[in-house]
Formats: C-alpha cells, sequence, structure tokens
C-alpha cells in the first residue's frame, strides 16, 4: 500500500542545475483516521527524520570549515579557491529548506498532541443525538476552572516537580514545586521508561503546547506547557522533576 504523504509530493525539476530536493514527505491525517496518537507519533518521529538531516548538513558545512552565514567570494568578488563551492551552496539550500518543513511538522505536530491527549469529550448524545444537557455544562465549567475531569487521572502520579524557575516554560505554564504530575502528555506511571520518557517527550517537542494533569493539594489540575529554548536558563522546562 502507498504511503500517504501531506503535502504532496511537486514534480521533480528537470533542471540539473538545482540542487535535489531533501524535504521529507510528512504523514497525512488521513491514513490515521481515528488514531490521533499514532499520527502524532508519525509526526514526532517525521520530525526526529528532519533534525537528523539538518545535522548531517551541518556536518557538511563544519567539514568545509563554513557556516550558514560565510561569504563564498574572495573581497574581489570572485569565487573562492579554497573551498568546494557547489557542496555549501547545496547544504545550505536544503537546510532552508529542512528548516521550513522542521517548522511546519512542529505547527502540524502541535495541533496532533492536542487532538491525541485532549479531554475525552464530557458529552454524550441521546438516542436522538443531543447532547444531555448536564454533560455539557460540566463540560464548559471545567475549561473555566481549569480542573480536569475525574474520569481520565491515572491512578499514580509519575513525578513530582521540585524546583521551578522563575520566568520559564514551566512557571509560564503555572506548574509549581510540589505539584504531582499524573499525565505529561500522555506519558503515566504505567508508560514504558518512566519518567525517563517524559524526556524523550520533551526532547522531540520544542515549541509544542503539551498537556499536564497536576495535582495540587487536593485540587486537579490541567496545565498546557510549551517546551523552549533560549529562555534564559538551562533547559527547555525550567524545572526539575523527581520520580514518584
Amino acid at each position: 500500500m502507498q504511503e500517504l504523504v501531506w503535502p504532496p509530493p511537486t514534480p521533480s525539476s528537470s533542471s540539473s542545475s538545482q540542487p535535489p530536493n531533501t524535504s521529507l514527505p510528512f504523514p497525512h491525517p488521513e491514513a490515521y483516521e481515528g488514531e490521533p496518537r499514532e499520527y502524532a507519533r508519525a509526526l514526532m518521529q517525521r520530525k526526529d527524520d528532519i533534525e537528523k538531516e539538518i545535522e548531517a548538513l551541518k556536518d557538511v558545512l563544519n567539514s568545509h570549515g563554513v557556516t550558514q552565514q560565510t561569504q563564498l567570494v574572495d573581497n574581489e568578488g570572485y569565487p573562492r579557491g579554497d573551498i568546494d563551492i557547489y557542496a555549501i551552496r547545496h547544504a545550505r539550500s536544503s537546510l532552508v529548506r529542512l528548516q521550513n518543513d522542521r517548522q511546519t511538522v512542529s505547527d502540524l505536530l502541535a495541533t496532533a498532541l492536542q487532538d491525541a491527549f485532549s479531554r475525552p469529550s464530557q458529552t454524550q448524545d441521546l438516542p436522538n443525538g443531543t447532547p444531555h444537557p448536564a454533560s455539557s455544562s460540566q463540560s464548559t465549567t471545567t475549561q473555566l476552572n481549569g480542573n480536569a475531569p475525574e474520569g481520565e487521572w491515572p491512578e499514580k502520579p509519575i513525578a513530582r516537580v521540585n524546583t521551578v524557575a522563575p520566568q520559564s516554560p514551566a512557571s509560564q505554564a503555572g506548574l509549581q514545586p510540589n505539584d504531582l504530575i499524573y499525565d505529561f502528555a500522555g506519558v503515566t506511571h504505567l508508560s514504558p521508561g518512566g519518567i525517563q520518557a517524559i524526556g524523550s517527550v520533551v526532547s522531540r517537542s520544542e515549541g509544542v503546547s503539551l498537556k499536564l494533569l497536576v495535582l495540587r493539594g487536593e485540587q486537579r489540575i490541567t496545565l498546557h506547557l510549551t517546551p523552549r529554548n533560549g529562555w534564559g536558563g538551562r533547559g527547555s522546562l525550567g524545572c526539575h522533576i523527581l520520580p514518584v
């Protein structure tokens, strides 16, 4: 069966002077109909593949002793003779395409994760297809006060928040010391790898909003945390968590 990809591949150019298109196709949502988490995993894998390609191309530039900003002409405006101009231009153009692809797949992944790990609908259809009034009210209340519904909580927490750095992504998301994390973007105490699985999710989710189920005292809270490097501190979260 042929894999569905999005966007559809474009016909290759007949001009041999153009570098080959290294853009990787994205998983098509229709190929994962009814399986939102599998679609999200496929996007995560594609993002990992793109980042590996980016690192490989950066290694090509490093091997020539140049960066994406290095001048390729000498002081008189002639192409430099000490470097492989074609290989460098090829790597640079491929890097631009892949960096655009990474941004696109990150945007798709943000939506996919929200769909995959969003709160199950609290509405129940009556025989005539009308949503049950009480259930609709409960869903609206949950969105307003941030409390998570009872039914979707794991039995045990997977981690406890030890510290949270000021102005960090974790702080901006509302995470506080001593919060107990029951669900971190689908990772629970039942997930293989335990707390290490959280690190795996975070490492491939920069710029992606991740849903957390947190117990603070006796209050159950839903938070959305977006990993982000370059915020001014260590790591992409700015918090230290410990296994429970």
